[in-house]
């Protein structure tokens, strides 16, 4: 932890208390950290980085900060961002909250008693921010794109639950302090689980810098011993700080009982309770035992801009575990075999994602629309009845055979795709899930990074066959009365002849 002087952060700590927050222990110590100053004059700490596990306040802390910094501290601008735009929302309204409650806040700074002066709330779709007229001073609360932030310079930047952050969205963000000697940045989050989060090498490389005491860097992390086990009670306090006041033992022993059942709930338990990280590997401790489930050679070669489209197609959707990404896949038939097409979709919006699945029905009469009850995408079977749509609800065995049928058709070549950069993505970190006893077969291990696409490829492919006319042959088990589809229409996208989405 970098040393410096701790009256500075002695006062973010009492001042705090004086605008009405009640801090834990744990989190006074973090605060009074992260406003330390070094001989130098500047914060002791350039960057502040945090794994804790959810729901023990973070977000009190980053209050706290805030409020030091428009009220106590030479800072100007503070940037706030999260992940999800609720999230930004939130921390934007607690931090207000305390303001708006104390009226010698309200009047700070304000020697004129000028009304037109009074801090200002601004909530404008993605725009919303506070204003300090009278202290010539602005806080921003925005979600993270490749956007954020362009041409802002910023004194304290708040990467809020961070675990997901794409690399090219970090380098547009970063430059932002680069103007300000004095700026500081924090990382504060739950753990990086790499099952889930495709991109986690930022917070994990910020860890290790951590971790390895680089220069002015405050790093602090609480987390259950490795090796330790999770269902014992007394590991829960080492990753919790707040396990009591804030976060209460018995929905922890009823999120452990669960966890012991349940391999994907044990997994999710760990990282989100017990704060043990699934971290990207650090540069040197990367393996060669990652095998890609296709021949990545072989892939390329199925490539194809101009498919042979011979008539059908099917519609697989599929949303991964934490119900925030989702795909829909088409595959069409072609004189080869088959050819598959990725939906522009990536993140689950149940509604913008039911319309779209209804506007491909009405333009492709899909043979079927397949998808797996036991996931997420559960919560898109009754929306899509309502509107005539009765998607094929896969069993456990069948998520197996349609897998096999995506593997064997990459290997024999009769499977072609439209190059989307994003099969590369999912190839890059998708993997087979360990078998089980008891299990149905191969299946695609659905912990193992964003691979929502290749299940919903399997899902169109085994629906094609099952579903479909093949030479004038009915594949369906119970024969029904065959309706010629429309036609397929050449997409618009690079070129590539796709389904209508």
């Amino acid at each position: 932890m970098p040393d410096g002087d701790s009256a500075p952060g002695d006062d973010a700590v009492a001042f705090a208390a004086w605008c009405g927050l009640t801090l834990l222990p744990w989190q006074e110590d973090l605060l009074r950290d992260m406003c330390r100053v070094a001989p130098d004059g500047r914060l002791a700490a350039n960057e502040v980085v945090v794994p804790l596990a959810r729901q023990n306040g973070k977000g009190e802390v980053l209050v706290a900060r805030e409020l030091y910094s428009i009220f106590r501290s030479d800072e100007k601008t503070i940037y706030h961002t999260a992940h999800l735009m609720d999230t930004a929302i939130d921390a934007q309204r607690r931090l207000w909250d305390v303001i708006e409650a104390n009226e010698e806040l309200m009047w700070w700074g304000n020697e004129d008693e000028d009304p037109a002066l009074l801090p200002v709330q601004t909530k404008s779709n993605g725009k919303e921010a506070l204003h300090f007229p009278a202290l010539g001073k602005v806080a921003y609360f925005r979600t993270r794109t490749k956007k954020t932030a362009r041409g802002l310079s910023v004194d304290l930047l708040i990467y809020d639950e961070c675990y997901d952050l794409p690399n090219e969205v970090y380098a547009a963000m970063n430059s932002t302090t680069k103007a300000k000697p004095n700026a500081q940045k924090v990382f504060i989050s739950s753990p990086v689980n790499t099952d889930e989060h495709i991109h986690g090498a930022i917070f994990s490389a910020k860890r290790w810098a951590g971790l390895d005491g680089a220069d002015r860097v405050l790093f602090k992390e609480w987390s259950m011993p490795e090796g330790a086990d999770p269902l014992d009670e007394k590991n829960w306090a080492l990753a919790n700080p707040s396990l009591g006041p804030v976060l209460q033992l018995h929905e922890l022993r009823a999120e452990a009982a669960a966890a012991a059942k349940s391999e994907a709930l044990m997994r999710s338990f760990l990282v989100e309770s017990l704060g043990v990280g699934r971290w990207v590997p650090r540069d040197d401790e990367l393996g060669d035992d990652f095998t890609p489930v296709f021949d990545l050679e072989q892939w390329g070669r199925l490539l194809e801009v101009e498919p042979s489209v011979t008539g059908e197609c099917c519609v697989g959707l599929d949303v991964s575990p934490d119900g925030e990404h989702a795909a829909m896949c088409a595959a069409l038939r072609t004189a080869r075999g088959a050819h598959l097409s990725l939906s522009p979709v990536r993140a689950m919006d149940r509604d913008a994602l039911v319309a779209g699945v209804k506007r491909a029905v009405d333009q492709n009469d899909p043979a079927a629309v397949v998808l797996d009850p036991k996931t997420p995408a559960s919560t898109l079977v009754n929306p899509l009845e309502k509107l005539g749509v009765e998607p094929e609800q896969v069993t456990a065995g069948k998520v197996s055979a349609a897998w096999e049928l995506l593997l064997l058709m990459v290997k024999e070549g009769t499977v072609t795709h439209d190059g989307d950069p994003r099969w590369s993505e999912m190839l890059a970190v998708a993997r087979e899930r360990e078998s089980r006893s008891g299990s149905s077969g191969r299946a695609l291990e659905r912990y193992s990074g964003e691979v929502a696409g290749l299940n919903a490829a399997a899902f169109a492919l085994w629906g094609l066959f099952e579903f479909g006319e093949v030479s004038g042959k009915s594949l369906v088990k119970k024969p029904r009365e065959y309706v010629p589809p429309a036609a397929v229409s050449a997409g618009a996208v690079a070129g590539v002849r796709s389904m209508s989405f």
